[in-house]
């Protein structure tokens, strides 16, 4: 069972448990009645306690066990994930097996009480699952969103506190840009204006949730342009790229930043001079799927890259609350080799 299923299944079935009890506790100090029509007595002919009472029906506690399972496996793996016809049938599902468990415990009562006995608690526990999971839905969607701003907060102070100037920079690199155009260095113009635009894009996207995706890619193909035109050309190494996006039309959009941190670990931890080295990228986006690969040599003698540093634990929290069930990523270390696989489904 997994983990988070499994807890959020004991904190639902507690915390139901608590309520039962405490209600049928506020009804036997208020309601004499209870005791008056109590089905059964101590040898001394009084009513039992409720506490002896409420111990008792521990045959009820397994069908709450079972219920509540039920309605925490609808609510992870069907919510959301299938339509809503789907979901619906999960929660009448919920009910009949319920309704089945309470037969099985107590067929005396049902088969006493006819038909109604049998619709009634199925329809209740298939009702309490529906808004239970609709419910508890809505206040994750909430919290989400306050942890999503407060992440984008974070971020902003983080950039503004690394920024120096931003008008100066560009100003900067506008001078530097025009004064290589005028030497005819075609290349070193090429790089500043590459750098300019990285800039820009940071700048301006760190403020924003989610970006065109053509302006993400513009910004990585920037990126491995300025980092292989820094490194020397040596037979030994090898470096790879490869950008494709076939249909952009849609105006498909991404969270800014989001594949850099594999990339930029990919050249951090897996280049070398002192001996043969390999990198290879690839980012591919095709209707509403973004896949990005990234393959590298292991250095050695060097921190390896295990994916859990603070980069890409920031982008797997990123990852978790801007697409929810929507991504797959795949980190692969040999020991040799490094291996990141992201698949994104851009749109809900």
């Amino acid at each position: 069972m997994p983990k988070k299923l499994l807890t959020n299944w004991i904190l639902h079935f507690l915390s139901v448990s608590a309520l039962l009890i405490f209600v049928t506790l506020v009804s036997h100090m208020f309601t004499a009645q209870l005791v008056a029509n109590a089905n059964y007595y101590n040898l001394d002919g009084t009513s039992p306690s409720v506490w002896y009472r409420v111990l008792n029906h521990k045959d009820d506690l397994l069908i709450l066990a079972l219920f509540t399972l039920l309605t925490e496996i609808v609510r992870q793996f069907i919510f959301k994930r299938y339509r809503h016809l789907v979901f619906g049938v999960g929660c009448i599902l919920v009910g009949l097996l319920s309704g089945i468990g309470l037969y099985y415990l107590h067929p005396f009562s049902f088969e006493q009480q006819g038909l109604p006995a049998y619709v009634k608690p199925m329809f209740f526990m298939a009702t309490y699952t529906l808004l239970y999971v609709i419910v508890i839905d809505y206040f994750h969607q909430n919290r989400q969103q306050k942890l999503r701003r407060i992440q984008q907060t974070e971020q902003e102070l983080n950039t503004l506190k690394a920024q120096l100037n931003p008008h100066f920079l560009f100003n900067a690199l506008n001078y530097l840009y025009g004064t290589a155009l005028k030497e005819k260095a075609t290349d070193t113009a090429q790089g500043i204006d590459s750098i300019a635009d990285m800039m820009r894009y940071t700048i301006n996207g760190i403020h924003k949730d989610f970006v065109p995706l053509v302006e993400e890619l513009t910004f990585m193909e920037n990126y491995l342009h300025i980092q292989q035109v820094r490194l020397p050309e040596r037979q030994v190494l090898k470096i790879q790229t490869k950008i494709q996006a076939d249909t952009l039309q849609h105006g498909e959009q991404i969270a800014p930043l989001l594949l850099l941190p594999f990339v930029e670990n990919a050249f951090k931890y897996g280049l070398t001079m002192d001996g043969p080295c390999e990198l290879k990228v690839s980012i591919l986006a095709q209707d509403n799927l973004l896949q990005l690969e990234v393959f590298n040599t292991m250095v050695l003698h060097r921190t390896e890259a295990k994916g859990n540093n603070t980069g890409i634990q920031n982008t797997i929290k990123r990852l978790d609350l801007l697409y929810p069930n929507r991504y797959k990523l795949i980190q692969e270390n040999t020991g040799i080799n490094y291996k990141v696989s992201l698949s994104i489904q851009l749109r809900p």
